[in-house]
């Protein structure tokens, strides 16, 4: 694993865009939760101190913090799955799959790594995100008691599996498509042109089991948006078995498919 690991590093890491990428991406991580607290200490400041108000601290309670940020996070994850795309894609666009495979690295061994490094990043992204979790909770949550803490950090593993997914999900474009510009453009555009069949199956003919099926409301239901609660509105603060096996049988799907897609075809 660790061969495959390093042979996947050594074309990664000197690429600009996985840095650009990165960077843009993990800024917006922590540039959410700093925003967020400076902008509610300026309203406390400037508004409520009067009133012995000394922090909002809704946002940041440990009781809803990680389904708030795993739930924010993930509207940023396209970035990501560009990374992904455009590796993949540029392996058969500048045909070093091909000189892979005819040194002697195997098909099912350029699979495996590419799913290391995919897994590898999804796994420091769901470390980064706890960590801020963590951090902005205990800065700003009333209660710090551990069994509060730990109430709801089912979130965490739920954010992970929709990053598997979306990766899988770009995995799949790149294999099928082969080109990084239009693939990227696919990939952006994929969940715009699936809102349209999921609003006329959710809304229209009211069948939301069949609307949670499609590929990207899958992912994006496995953390339900917390907000409408700050409203007082029924939300859904908990993770549904339902939602959790539909993400795990896309996570499967995806990797039969990409698994077949490069055995199967010429590189």
């Amino acid at each position: 694993m660790m061969r495959l690991l390093k042979i996947e590093l050594l074309k990664l890491l000197p690429a600009k865009y996985f840095w650009i990428l990165m960077m843009i991406f993990l800024v917006i991580m922590i540039a959410i939760p700093v925003t967020t607290s400076l902008l509610s200490d300026w309203v406390v400041n400037s508004f409520l101190s009067n009133l012995g108000v000394e922090q909002i601290a809704v946002l940041f309670d440990f009781n809803d913090i990680w389904q708030n940020f795993t739930f924010v996070f993930q509207f940023f994850t396209v970035l990501l799955s560009s990374l992904v795309l455009i590796n993949i894609a540029q392996e058969f666009s500048l045909t070093t799959a091909r000189q892979q495979v005819i040194d002697g690295l195997s098909r099912k061994e350029f699979f495996k790594g590419k799913l290391i490094v995919m897994a590898s990043m999804a796994l420091a992204v769901t470390i980064v995100a706890t960590i801020l979790c963590l951090v902005f909770g205990y800065l700003y949550s009333p209660v710090t008691d551990l069994g509060i803490v730990l109430k709801h950090i089912q979130f965490i593993p739920a954010y992970f599996l929709h990053l598997m997914h979306d990766f899988l999900f770009a995995m799949f474009i790149a294999l099928l498509i082969r080109r990084t510009g239009i693939g990227v453009v696919i990939l952006i555009f994929y969940g715009w042109l699936e809102s349209i069949p999921e609003a006329i199956l959710r809304y229209g003919l009211e069948w939301e089991w069949f609307a949670n099926l499609l590929p990207n409301a899958s992912t994006k239901i496995l953390i339900g948006n917390p907000f409408p609660k700050f409203l007082l509105q029924q939300t859904d603060v908990t993770l549904q078995p339902t939602d959790i096996l539909i993400s795990v049988g896309y996570i499967g799907f995806w990797l039969v498919i990409n698994r077949w897609l490069i055995l199967k075809k010429d590189f």
